[in-house]
Parts: structure tokens; sequence; C-alpha cells
């Protein structure tokens, strides 16, 4: 196979250590044929037999891990997010079905006996104008057993499944240390709505802050001046409202009015009036374990006028970041929007990556090849993201001689310029080679169709420097 140099490739895979330089070397090549391939097999991306016996073999070797994949795009994550002074870490969980095939040894059990796979609990670092800028911290499980409510409830919040939370937020305290001079704010959705996690209040061991959307529970919330206790809803919604806010809600999936079951959800313009309020929440009550009364900082966010047929947008943003006047508030609520982009990350693995696909026949594995697929996913989110935000950078910057000149030369069929066009143009034409129309209510390229005009940019480059070679030309 034809290798195309990859700049990016080798700051990811920098500091590798497989305490094996075979291990390095397979690595780079490893990720850099990914890369060029994102949503094909093993066997399509490598095209002798060789090279795809020595992926499988990287993959199923003792000394491959999760962790060791990651730590090099970790570290270089860390140095990119040192040059920012805020970033955002958004945490979710995707399940990563395998139920469809033959049982694999080490996965568990999904939602009932007869599905079977894992789950995946990414934190991803983004700037507040949603540029992707790595993964910083990655947890998987699987369930060997169903259980019942009941045992869930009386386990201690370190045996639940629901500490991924926790875990993650430690995660992004530990970037918080290694970047002082950056705000870190974590970000989770419902589920991470934990007592234990909203105890982790600004001091000198929680250096990040967080930001929780409020889950079902209306906690109580004490009156210090007549010492009753009231809930947590009512008392912000009698505050007075301090603005509007306007945003497009992008287009996935929600519950159903009695919350039974989950429908599509179309994209639309949502308005909504805002209100802030510090509350000082009673403490949930842990058996064997006491917890304190904690002061935190909400701020609601209630849909005006929302269309007959849907339901309407209503957020209670739970924060320990500190709500001194309506700009921070406004800030907050544009963070909280930016979560969204995790959910992007995870569309382009399961369907750019395809990672519910592989073929190994161990979970430990098609772990180790997820981990590999995370960075690849990574990537095309940040490309897409910085076309929009820095759209005049030189495209060279980003993309390599073969790349950007075999993409001009084959969409606009005229001769290569000195100076590489701005980054946003070859985002759109790549964005055409993925079937992108361009047309002017088209807006911006997603990540759907970059990253098959990203597959195909690499043929193009292949090509070219075969083409532009002194092997070619002597031969014809």
């Amino acid at each position: 196979m034809l290798e195309v140099n990859n700049d990016w490739v080798i700051v990811e895979t920098n500091t590798s250590n497989f305490n094996d330089k075979r291990l390095d070397k397979r690595y780079k090549k490893l990720l850099g044929g990914f890369a060029s391939s994102p949503n094909k097999s093993i066997p399509g991306t490598f095209k002798s037999w060789g090279e795809t016996l020595s992926a499988y073999r990287f993959f199923n070797n003792k000394d491959v891990s999760v962790e060791g994949i990651l730590s090099p795009h970790k570290s270089a994550t860390i140095e990119r997010i040192k040059e920012e002074s805020i970033v955002l870490i958004p945490q979710d969980t995707s399940e990563i079905d395998f139920s469809k095939r033959q049982a694999i040894t080490g996965m568990g059990y999904l939602d009932d006996k007869f599905t079977q796979g894992f789950y995946i609990h990414p934190s991803m670092a983004i700037t507040p104008d949603k540029q992707c800028l790595g993964i910083i911290d990655f947890q998987t499980w699987t369930r060997e057993a169903l259980g019942s409510r009941y045992t869930r409830k009386n386990r201690s919040i370190e045996e639940k499944e629901s500490y991924r939370w926790i875990k993650s937020y430690e995660a992004a305290n530990q970037v918080a240390v290694a970047a002082p001079e950056t705000r870190i704010i974590s970000i989770a959705d419902r589920e991470g709505d934990i007592y234990e996690l909203l105890e982790k209040m600004p001091s000198e061991s929680n250096k990040a802050y967080w930001l929780v959307r409020c889950g079902q529970q209306n906690r109580l919330v004490i009156n210090r001046e007549n010492g009753e206790d009231s809930r947590l809803w009512e008392v912000v919604k009698n505050t007075v409202p301090i603005g509007e806010i306007e945003f497009t809600l992008p287009s996935g999936t929600t519950y159903n009015r009695d919350k039974s079951k989950r429908k599509a959800r179309k994209e639309r313009r949502v308005q909504q009036v805002i209100r802030t309020r510090t509350v000082h929440l009673k403490p949930t009550k842990r058996k064997g374990k006491k917890l304190n009364s904690i002061s935190i900082n909400v701020i609601h966010c209630e849909e005006i006028n929302p269309p007959c047929e849907e339901d309407k947008i209503e957020w209670f943003l739970l924060t320990s970041y500190p709500i001194n006047d309506v700009k921070a508030a406004f800030d907050v609520i544009e963070w909280y929007l930016c979560r969204w982009q995790i959910e992007l990350f995870f569309k382009i693995l399961k369907s750019g990556c395809t990672i519910e696909e592989l073929q190994f026949s161990t979970y430990q594995a098609t772990l180790n090849c997820v981990a590999l697929y995370m960075i690849i996913a990574w990537r095309i989110l940040y490309l897409t993201m910085l076309g929009r935000n820095s759209p005049d950078l030189p495209c060279d910057v980003v993309f390599e001689s073969c790349e950007w000149q075999s993409v001009y030369a084959v969409l606009t069929k005229k001769p290569i310029p000195k100076q590489p066009p701005p980054l946003h143009s070859l985002i759109l034409m790549i964005a055409k080679l993925g079937g992108f129309l361009g047309r002017k209510s088209d807006g911006y390229p997603g990540v759907k169709v970059m990253w098959i005009g990203m597959q195909r940019m690499k043929d193009f480059a292949q090509a070219w420097e075969i083409f532009q070679s002194d092997v070619y030309k002597n031969c014809v």
C-alpha cells in the first residue's frame, strides 16, 4: 500500500510506547491507514494479506491496550487545551450493539438477555466555538448480569454504572490541573445528575467546574430564612426572568409524552426565557454515608410557544460555575448547547467508521480497534468544524500537498495555484466528493459527507503521488 504522509498522525502518536518498537511503528501505520478509509473493513483498508494480518495481530496482541492506544492522543489533546482560555469537556454514554452476530468472548448484555455488546463513555475536549480538540477520557464496561432495580439501588455509588459520570469529572479535573491557565468545564446530561458529583464544588482539589442538566429528580431545597423545605423546580420558576435566548435545535431523538419510548425529532428554531437562582440543596440520603448540604447555581430555560405537536424544550441546568451576571448565565447556556458535539462524534464512530461491524472474535481486540477509530472520528469532526471556525486559514496547514492539489485538480479542472486555497474552499470541495451539492440553501457540510469525501480524497492523493513520481515518469 502506498503510504501518504500524515503530519497529524505523527503528532497524535509521538509519545506512543508499547515497549516494542515494531508495535509503535505498526500503530502509526494503522492510524494513517484507517484515516484514509474510515468506513471500510480492515481487509478493505489494507490491500495485501500481509498488511491485513499485521493489523489483526496488532489488535490481538497482549501488550496492546486501550490506554496504550489513546495515551499519546490524550497527551497531544492536553497540549491543544493549554492554548485555549476555556475548554468544555462533555461526556456521554453510547451502546455498541453486536446482537446480530455470533457470541463474542467477553461481551455482555445490553438492555435484555437477547442482546450483546458493550458500553462506551468518552469525554471529549471542545472549545466554546465547537472546535473538537480530542478525547481526554474513555470508559467502557459490560453487563455480566442484568440485575434488578432493587439490587442496583442498594449498591454503593462506586459499584453503580452511574459512577462513570463522577470518574469522567475527575478526569476533567486532572486536565484542569495539567492546564492551570485554562478554565475547564465538565458537561453532563441528565444521567449525570448525581449528588456525589454535585458535591464537587470549586476547591483546592476540584479545579474543574461542572455543568449538569437536571434529571427527573425535583430535589429538595432548604429555605434558610424559615427552615422549611421546598422543591427546586418551583423555587426557580418563581424567579423573575433575566432574558431570552434563541438557537437551532438539531434533529435527533427524544422521548414521547409519557416517556415510554423514543421518537424522532426534527430540527427547529427554539426560543427560551431564562431564569437564574442560587439554591441550597438538601443532601440525598445514602445508606451508611452522610452527604453535606451544598449551594449551587441553577439556570432555568423554558421554551416560548413550542409547536403544538412537540413537547416544549425545558431545561434546569445545574452548575458550580459562578453566575455573577447575565452574561455568565448566557455563556453557560451556550456551553451546554455545545454538548451536542459528542452526539456528532457518536454518529461518526458508528455510521462513518462502522465500528459495530468489526469482525474480531474477542471483546478486548474489538475494544482496541474502537479506541483507534475514536482518534479517526475526532479527526473528521475536527476538520469539519475547523473549516467553519477558521475559513481563511491556508489549507496546507491541515492537508498535505498531494491531498489538496489532487482534489483541486479533479474538481476545478484548472492548473494548481502557487498559493494553497483557503481551508473553507477545500472543505467544500472535499464535501462535494462526498455528495454535498453546495447550494445556497444547503448550509455548511455535515460530518457524513465529510467522511465520505475524505476517503475519496485519499484515493486521489495516492494516485497524484504516483503520477508525480519519478518512477511513473520513467515508465512512460
